[in-house]
Parts: structure tokens; C-alpha cells; sequence
């Protein structure tokens, strides 16, 4: 019997054996099957590319939250701004009413200028994090130049009062015009000479405007669309045109109107213009998904001051003035409530990314797991059948040197007997 041959078989086998229950007690200990690139090179750089995506999907996450949450200041910031909009809507149905004293119109109207200054502030002052996010700059629209609110009724015969058929560019409203409210009232018709009599009144709702202005007695003939003493409407020629300051200021108003029957007796028309508006240097919000390289949404919110809204001038005076503080009013609720809208949408829309991120973050994660961690059932019992095997191996080297000295004691035993 080669009991040496045996015994460095059983010690060879041994270290084997001792190596393998080295790296199943790292495994075990780490919870990793992949511990280094020496373990699995291939898998490693797998699961290193896919814990990158995790990682950049979770903070991915964390940012669109953030993002959720700057659109709910600003949601809190338009909720108190359209309180101060109704607010400012109940004192000019108020300042409507003939019981009311000159004292009284006065506190009604210093009441409408320090809320017009409160949504000034609170537009300039909403921040989330240092980001400014109601004056414009969180916003990539283009502003609106001067702008019209139009209460235009359709005529008996096609077409409506004000008309902007003959050329798409008017009415007409020159740029930093004064801002006013227009009313262009059908008071009669005089079956004798077959003419209709208008009257087209022109109030501010600025101060350097001037007092309202009002041209009556204009008689346009039936089945016509211009009064006698001015020219028919032209493309680029409105027939009517509008002076401030009682007719001796700059032009802020070219229009035509429609052809006007006996069924248009006591049809109105109001044309209110508004302000230009304007925004803070700045563009939509990026808010990077952590996705892929480039993957980014996009938060919009605009800006919201008095001017933008279109309540920077809200004067009380004339029942014309009353009626177009009322539409200007009517217009920024109309329109916070579009803004609104959009911040809700893309609140919606902010919610359902970042629980795609959720799930893509934990499909990646679960992937990345199959390849590089430890099958701790599968472990557990290679850990014991190594640690068994190097009990044996262990045992089997201790006896087979247990039987090499034995053999060669014998064989000292028989040298020395055959020597006698």
C-alpha cells in the first residue's frame, strides 16, 4: 500500500476543499456571489452597469418629488391669488351700485389697489429652494403682446358686431396704448331714412387715459357696415378709429363692424384691451428623470403678476369703467384658473414618472440582484457539504500519517529481527 501517495492525494484535496469553504464563508458573509471580478467577470460588469441605473433611477425619483413639491407652493401661492381675485370681483359688483357714496367708491377702490399690489408680491416672492416661481422665469412661453377681451354678439344677418373679416388685424390695438374699455352700443333704427343710430363710447381704465369719450348720433344706412360721414371699411383701414385723452392723445383702437339690420336695435360690444405682458429672464424647469442620458421633464409655470393677469389697472368710475374692471377681473380668474389647471396636469403628470421610476428602480434592482447576489439556501448547503468534505479529508490525512508510522515501525521491527 502507497500510504504517502494516499496521504498527499487526501492533503492536495484538503487544500481544495479549504479554498472553496474560504470563499463560501466570503460569500456568505457578504451576501454577494459576485465578490470581485475574479468571481464572475462577465457578471460583474453587468450588474456594475445595472446598479449605475438604479442608482441614477432613484434620485431620479427624489428629484421629480421635488419637483412635485415646488408645484404645490406654487399651487398654494395661485390659491390665495385667486382668493384676492374674487375678493377684488365681489368690490366692483359692489361699486356698481348707485347707493353708494363718493367716499365710499374711494375705499372700494384703495381696497382694489392694495389687493393689486398683494398679488404683485406674492407673483414676486414665491420661491422654492431660492428658485423664483411665479414672476415668469420658470417659464419658457412667449409673452403676450397687447391683448383684447371682446364681448361681440352675432348679428341678425351673419357675422358679428365687431368685425374681423375684412382684416384679420384689427381690431386694431397699437402697441403701449393706454389701456380702455370700448362700447359700441345699436340704439335704433328710423324706417324714414332707413338708417341705423350708433353710439361708440371709449373709457379708461388708466389714469392718463382721460375722461370717456363718447360719439353719438352716427347712423349707418340698412344692410350696411360704416356710417355715412366715414369710409367703408378696407383691409389696413379700420373705419373706426380711437383717441385717448378726449380725442387729442396717441390712437389706441382701429376696428369695423359688421352689416347691421333693424333686428341688431340693442345689441352691445365691448372691446377691453389689456397690458402686454411680461416675464423674468428664464425657461421651463429640467428635472432630470435619472432615466437615461438626456431624460428630462419639463415644469412650466407662469408668471402671474397684475399685468400678466390683467388687473395691473382696475379703476371704478363710470358705469363703463365698472363693467370693464368686471371683464378684466372675470379674464384673470379665467386665466389663473387655466394656470392652474396646467400646474395640477403637470403635477398628475410628475406623479405617474416618479412611480415609473419606482417600478423600472426596482425591476433594474431585482435584475441586477439575480446576477450578483448570493442564492444564501444554495450557499448554506455548499458551506456544509465543503465543510463535511474537509472533516474527511482532514481525518484521512491524520490517519493515513497515523499508518505511515505504523508501516514503518514494522518495518524497523522486521530489519532488526532479520539482523539476528
Amino acid at each position: 500500500m502507497d500510504v504517502s501517495s494516499l496521504s498527499g492525494l487526501a492533503l492536495s484535496a484538503s487544500l481544495t476543499t479549504q479554498r472553496n469553504l474560504a470563499a463560501d464563508t466570503n460569500r456568505l458573509a457578504s451576501g454577494l456571489r459576485v465578490n470581485s471580478a475574479a468571481d464572475d467577470p462577465s457578471g460583474l460588469a453587468i450588474s456594475q452597469s445595472l446598479a449605475t441605473r438604479v442608482q441614477g433611477l432613484d434620485q431620479g425619483v427624489h428629484e421629480i418629488q421635488n419637483a412635485g413639491n415646488a408645484l404645490s407652493v406654487a399651487e398654494g401661492a395661485m390659491s390665495s391669488i385667486s382668493s384676492i381675485l374674487q375678493r377684488m370681483r365681489a368690490l366692483v359688483v359692489q361699486a356698481r351700485s348707485d347707493l353708494l357714496s363718493s367716499g365710499d367708491r374711494a375705499d372700494l377702490q384703495s381696497e382694489l389697489d392694495q389687493l393689486r399690489l398683494e398679488i404683485d408680491r406674492i407673483a414676486e416672492n414665491t420661491s422654492f429652494n431660492g428658485r423664483a416661481l411665479l414672476d415668469g422665469s420658470a417659464s419658457s412661453a412667449i409673452p403676450l403682446s397687447s391683448r383684447a377681451i371682446m364681448i361681440n354678439p352675432a348679428l341678425s344677418a351673419g357675422g358679428t358686431l365687431i368685425d374681423t373679416t375684412i382684416d384679420p388685424n384689427v381690431p386694431y390695438i397699437p402697441a403701449n396704448a393706454p389701456q380702455f374699455v370700448n362700447l359700441l352700443s345699436v340704439d335704433s333704427y328710423d324706417p324714414v331714412s332707413d338708417n341705423l343710430n350708433i353710439t361708440v363710447t371709449i373709457g379708461s381704465q388708466e389714469s392718463s387715459f382721460g375722461p370717456d369719450q363718447t360719439v353719438s348720433g352716427l347712423q349707418v344706412p340698412n344692410g350696411t357696415n360704416y356710417p355715412t360721414v366715414l369710409l367703408p371699411p378696407a383691409p389696413g383701414q379700420p373705419t373706426f378709429l380711437q383717441y385717448s385723452q378726449n380725442g387729442v392723445g396717441p390712437q389706441v383702437l382701429g376696428f369695423n363692424i359688421g352689416t347691421l339690420t333693424p333686428g341688431d336695435v340693442g345689441l352691445q360690444a365691448l372691446i377691453i384691451s389689456l397690458p402686454a405682458q411680461f416675464k423674468a429672464g428664464g425657461s421651463a424647469l429640467q428635472v432630470n428623470t435619472g432615466d437615461a442620458e438626456g431624460a428630462v421633464l419639463s415644469v412650466d409655470i407662469p408668471g402671474l403678476s397684475s399685468t400678466n393677469l390683467g388687473v395691473n389697472e382696475v379703476i371704478l368710475g363710470s358705469d363703463l369703467q365698472n363693467e370693464g374692471a368686471e371683464y378684466r377681473i372675470d379674464y384673470a380668474i379665467t386665466t389663473l384658473g387655466g394656470v392652474r389647471a396646467q400646474v395640477g396636469a403637470q403635477s398628475v403628470s410628475l406623479q405617474e414618472a416618479a412611480n415609473t421610476g419606482n417600478v423600472a428602480s426596482v425591476n433594474t434592482q431585482a435584475a441586477e440582484s439575480a446576477i450578483r447576489d448570493l442564492n444564501v439556501g444554495a450557499a448554506v448547503t455548499t458551506f456544509t457539504r465543503d465543510q463535511i468534505q474537509n472533516q474527511f479529508q482532514t481525518k484521512l490525512v491524520a490517519d493515513s500519517e497515523h499508518l505511515s508510522k505504523i508501516m514503518a515501525t514494522l518495518v524497523s521491527d522486521s530489519i532488526v529481527t532479520t539482523s539476528r
